[in-house]
């Protein structure tokens, strides 16, 4: 299937950090130039909260407030000169999120946020939002992800189309809905030069930022949720009986640390955030509730090998109008899965 865009669309462009705008979608906003079709980018965090590449080039170890500021606002400039390169000329959004604290806004049900996100979506009233995938590995693109189905929901756009983009992720293949942009060399060269605006990513990343100007920008549009998905860790979600029953492959070595999240929308109770941290040996768990930081009700958790089977009571919540879960492990700063959707 081809992407092809009319001069009537309106695409909501939702960047996690400042260089996804050009490393996902740099040949996609050449082409809707050249279809005019109108868009708009929304630069969710500043992609402050980066330390590595800004302890290189600033020769600094300590990295406090105001050196996070200046890092945020060079990054902003960077993601300007960028658009600017691949012929973007609608307004782009700084909506100055905390970078590397989108899962934690979202486990907080963080209404400040939603109104946000809810406000963006009525007031440029798009016909197509492209945004992460919750494949992603990265806890920003992911949580946006699910941040973003609540706010379509929110605002009556559940049913919007979308086009979901992969920065982070170890088997692109197994993602369903893949369609493809084609982009001609002179596409992939604006890419690669929109890309070389983000001077400090170059420093630690310029081979690898530079790999994303491909022949073709890969994009997925969202699969109908299922009960079984054999290549997620969380390869079975389902609801019976009044609880949310999980079969998840736990991660190879270091268990510690490991937990299930779960974010739902409650028609009766509103948001639901819960955390399960797995124990390494088959036992009941305590559920938090990490809106009200408090604990709540028991979780019965087996343990066979490197196999977790989870039920969940979840009775006096339902019925929910969408409820997605995760398992919670991460190496270095990416998890080993993203979120799926649970049917309900």
């Amino acid at each position: 299937m081809s992407l092809i865009f009319q001069s009537s669309d309106r695409l909501l462009i939702i960047a996690p950090h400042p260089d996804d705008e050009s490393l996902a979608t740099g040949g996609l906003l050449q082409r809707l130039r050249h279809s005019g079709t109108a868009a708009r980018v929304l630069m969710v965090t500043n992609g402050d909260n980066n330390p590595w590449p800004q302890r290189w080039l600033e020769k600094r170890w300590r990295i406090g407030h105001s050196e996070r500021q200046r890092w945020g606002a060079l990054r902003r400039q960077e993601a300007r000169l960028a658009l600017k390169k691949l012929g973007y000329e609608g307004e782009t959004r700084f909506l100055h999120l905390p970078d590397q604290g989108l899962t934690s806004k979202l486990l907080q049900a963080d209404a400040e946020i939603l109104k946000q996100f809810c406000c963006e979506i009525q007031e440029w009233n798009p016909t197509q939002i492209v945004l992460p995938s919750s494949y992603d590995l990265h806890p920003d693109h992911n949580a946006l992800y699910v941040l973003l189905q609540i706010a379509l929901q929110q605002t009556g756009r559940a049913t919007l189309p979308q086009l979901n983009f992969l920065v982070h992720c170890k088997r692109p293949d197994l993602v369903p809905g893949r369609v493809a942009l084609a982009l001609i060399e002179h596409e992939r060269h604006i890419k690669r030069q929109a890309i070389l605006c983000h001077e400090t990513q170059m420093v630690l990343s310029q081979k690898r930022f530079i790999a994303y100007a491909r022949p073709e920008e890969a994009y997925y549009q969202p699969a109908p949720v299922q009960a079984q998905l054999p290549h997620h860790l969380v390869s079975k979600a389902f609801l019976e009986a009044g609880a949310l029953h999980l079969v998840v492959t736990l991660p190879s070595g270091l268990r510690k640390g490991c937990a299930l999240l779960v974010a739902g929308e409650s028609v009766q109770a509103g948001s639901v955030r819960w955390r399960v941290t797995l124990p390494i040996a088959t036992r009941k768990v305590r559920v938090r509730d990490t809106i009200a930081d408090a604990p709540l009700r028991d979780a019965v958790v087996r343990i066979t090998g490197r196999q977790a089977e989870i039920k969940i009571p979840v009775a006096a919540v339902q019925p929910f109008s969408r409820l997605f879960v995760k398992l919670h492990y991460q190496r270095l700063f990416l998890d080993v899965e993203g979120w799926r959707e649970v049917p309900v």
